[in-house]
């Protein structure tokens, strides 16, 4: 009795453990990566519904960071606000102030959906970046080189809607 006893808590603990990582897979989503240039890697997201845009995945961005052109695209559908200017180390080294905005949402890929993102403006930038507040939303990530792809687990994932 001790022995079935025993093999049965060990068919449920199997059983429960085997639903977690099925749940934890159905909540995955795999977002392809480009590689431009060596080890320079860039996904597709799109930013209050509106502006579609090209990341830099960049883990020592600690800021999700948007560039000019992208902050007044959001701001003409009051997708983006003012929050607060922050002093900020950059990657050269040096410190400058850095303005903090509130985006609405950002998609990363096509199903990962985030809302209320804070995005630091980076003057004279060109490209957008992806930094570790957005990735820090998700439970967890995984990057891949072959094929280059990260997998966000946690994410919610909703279609794209396009703000009116």
């Amino acid at each position: 009795m001790r022995h079935f006893c025993a093999n049965l808590v060990l068919l449920a603990l199997a059983a429960l453990f085997s639903g977690a990582q099925l749940a934890s897979a159905e909540d995955s989503i795999s977002v392809d990566l480009v590689e431009k240039g060596t080890d320079v890697f860039y996904l597709s997201a799109n930013l209050g519904g509106v502006v579609d845009s090209e990341l830099l995945f960049d883990t020592g961005s600690g800021y999700l960071a948007i560039n000019q052109r992208t902050l007044n695209a959001l701001e003409t559908d009051e997708l983006a606000t003012y929050e607060r200017t922050i002093r900020a180390k950059m990657a050269s080294g040096k410190v400058r102030k850095v303005d903090i905005y509130r985006i609405a949402s950002i998609t990363l890929g096509d199903r990962c959906t985030l809302r209320n993102v804070e995005a630091a403006i980076l003057p004279g930038a060109t490209r957008n970046i992806l930094g570790m507040n957005v990735l820090k939303m998700v439970h967890s990530f995984s990057f891949a080189f072959e094929p280059a792809r990260l997998t966000l687990s946690g994410c919610r994932s909703e279609p794209l809607v396009a703000a009116n």
